[in-house]
C-alpha cells in the first residue's frame, strides 16, 4: 500500500468518526455538494462538526467562496489531510506544510496487518456489548474527551454499538465503571481507533495500551486491511507506536 493510499484511508476514518455522531435519532447528517455537517435536531445537545470537505478541482473563486460559507457555519472543521495545496491555501489563507516529526502537534499513524506485533492477552479487558455496558463506556469517554457533555448519548448512540459500526472496550472496576475506554470505527475493510479515554486517576497503569492491542488484533482478525489513529500529542502518539503503529 502507497503513501498516498494509507493518507487516503486516515482521511477516510476521520470523516466516518465524525459521521458517526450524526447517527443517532437525536441527531442528523447534512450531505451537501462539497462538504458534510453533522449537528443535532432542534435544541437537543450534540455536537455540531463540518466534514468531508471536498474543494479539489473547483475555480479558486469558487473554492473562496465555499470557505467563506463553511466558517460561516461556526463549527469545528475536518480539512482532509490529502487536500492539495491550492485548495488548503484557499480555505486557510495559509502555504501547506509537513508537520515535522517531532512535532508535539496532532500527528496521524497506520497499521497494516503485517506490522502488528505479537501482544500478550489482556483478560482485564471487556467489550460493551449491552445498553448499559454501553452507558458505561460513554460515561467515560464523555467524562474525560468532552467535559462530561453528552458528544455520544449514553442511548441515542448505542445502535452504532449494537450493529457492530463501533465496537467499545473497556477496562472495569469490580462495580463495573470503566476505568479506561477505547473503540474500533469499523468501516468496511478500514477501522479507525477512536474515543481512547482513561479516567486521569488511572493514567500510566497501561490500561490504554491494552484497549488499543486488543482492537487492533480484533479488527485484523476479522479481516482489516489498514487500522488508523490520529494522536493530539506526543504522548498519544508515543502510546499509539509502542501499540507498532507508524506515523505518516
Amino acid at each position: 500500500m502507497t503513501n498516498r493510499e494509507i493518507i487516503d484511508y486516515i482521511d477516510r476514518g476521520a470523516n466516518y468518526y465524525v459521521s458517526l455522531f450524526g447517527r443517532a435519532e437525536h441527531m442528523e447528517i447534512v450531505q451537501r455538494e462539497h462538504y458534510s455537517l453533522v449537528r443535532p435536531k432542534g435544541d437537543v445537545f450534540g455536537i455540531r462538526f463540518v466534514y468531508d470537505v471536498r474543494l479539489e478541482g473547483l475555480p479558486l473563486q469558487r473554492q473562496k467562496e465555499l470557505a467563506a460559507e463553511i466558517h460561516a457555519l461556526g463549527m469545528p472543521v475536518w480539512l482532509n489531510l490529502g487536500t492539495s495545496p491550492e485548495a488548503f491555501q484557499a480555505f486557510t489563507g495559509r502555504e501547506k506544510q509537513d508537520v515535522p516529526q517531532d512535532s508535539d502537534g496532532e500527528s496521524y499513524l497506520a497499521m497494516l496487518p503485517g506490522e502488528m506485533p505479537a501482544y500478550p492477552a489482556f483478560p482485564q479487558v471487556t467489550e460493551a456489548k449491552t445498553q448499559p455496558e454501553f452507558a458505561r463506556w460513554a460515561e467515560t469517554v464523555n467524562q474525560v474527551l468532552s467535559g462530561g457533555k453528552e458528544d455520544i448519548h449514553p442511548q441515542y448512540h448505542y445502535p452504532l454499538c449494537r450493529d457492530g459500526l463501533m465496537r467499545c472496550y473497556m477496562v472495569q472496576d469490580r462495580e463495573g465503571r470503566a476505568l479506561s475506554a477505547a473503540a474500533a470505527a469499523v468501516d468496511g475493510e478500514s477501522v479507525s481507533l477512536e474515543f481512547v479515554a482513561t479516567l486521569p486517576e488511572f493514567r500510566r497503569q497501561g490500561l490504554a495500551r491494552a484497549l488499543c492491542c486488543r482492537a487492533v488484533e480484533d479488527a485484523f482478525r476479522q479481516g482489516a486491511e489498514i487500522v488508523t489513529v490520529r494522536a493530539i500529542d506526543g504522548r498519544a502518539a508515543a502510546l499509539y507506536e509502542a501499540a507498532g503503529f507508524q506515523q505518516y
